[in-house]
Parts: C-alpha cells; structure tokens; sequence
C-alpha cells in the first residue's frame, strides 16, 4: 500500500492550525482565570479540549495510514516521529512536511511555557511543575 505523503502534509498543517489555536485559547485562559472569571473559564476549558481533539483525530488518521504493511508504518514513522535536526526530506511535500513539523513544535514549546504559568498559578505547590521541579 502507497502512502499517501500528501495526505499525511495536510493532516499535518490541520494538526498545526489546532495547536496554534491551542496556544491562543491557553494563553487567553491565563488571562481569564487572573480576572476570576470561573464560567469564562469553563468555556475555555471546553474550546481547548475540542482542539486537542482535532489535533489527536489527525494524527490517528495519519497513523492509520502506516497499518497496511511494514513498509507503510516506515514510512509514515520517517515522515512524523523522525528527528528534526537531521530530516531532510526527499521530495517537496516531504520537506513541507518536516517544515510544518518545526513549526508545531515551536508552538508547542510556547504552549508548555504558558500551561506552566497557568499551573503553577492554580495550583501553586502541588503544580505538577513545581513537582517535577523539586524531584530533579
């Protein structure tokens, strides 16, 4: 079964626009819970779930992708969990692909950074962060 790197590069961009959306509905809950507004907050919890959704739908597809043989889930393993710094990319949409890969994960470093404040924020010793932190 041919994958379909097209395919997989749209799914990927679709899965980049939710975390950028992610990253605004976070950064905009941080402001929320600083005014104390709990029902803001609840309908923002609500919008963030719903783009971790579309996020997670499109990785389930592309990886559905890799299930008819051995030499698709290579493939499709290369285009997604590779390492960065050395993926290159043979053709044109499989260096968009690992473009749009840097992209995300750079919004998904700024998204950390803000889930960090906003917990450490609300949960102030007992953040998971603050934790972690202790334990190293």
């Amino acid at each position: 079964m041919e994958v379909n790197v097209e395919r997989i590069m749209i799914l990927l961009q679709r899965r980049y626009t939710a975390i950028q959306e992610l990253d605004r509905l976070t950064r905009e809950l941080e402001e929320i819970i600083a005014r104390n507004d709990g029902i803001s907050a609840v309908m923002m919890l609500q919008l963030r779930a719903g783009e971790m959704e579309k996020a997670d739908h499109c990785m389930e597809e592309i990886w559905q992708m890799g299930e008819g043989s051995r030499e698709a889930y290579e493939k499709v393993s290369n285009l997604v969990s590779s390492d960065l710094e050395k993926a290159v990319g043979g053709s044109k949409e499989e260096r968009k692909i690992f473009d749009i890969r840097r992209k995300t994960q750079t919004v998904i470093e700024s998204l950390c950074r803000t889930d960090q404040r906003l917990s450490q924020r609300l949960a102030g010793e007992k953040s998971f962060y603050k934790i972690v932190k202790l334990a190293k």
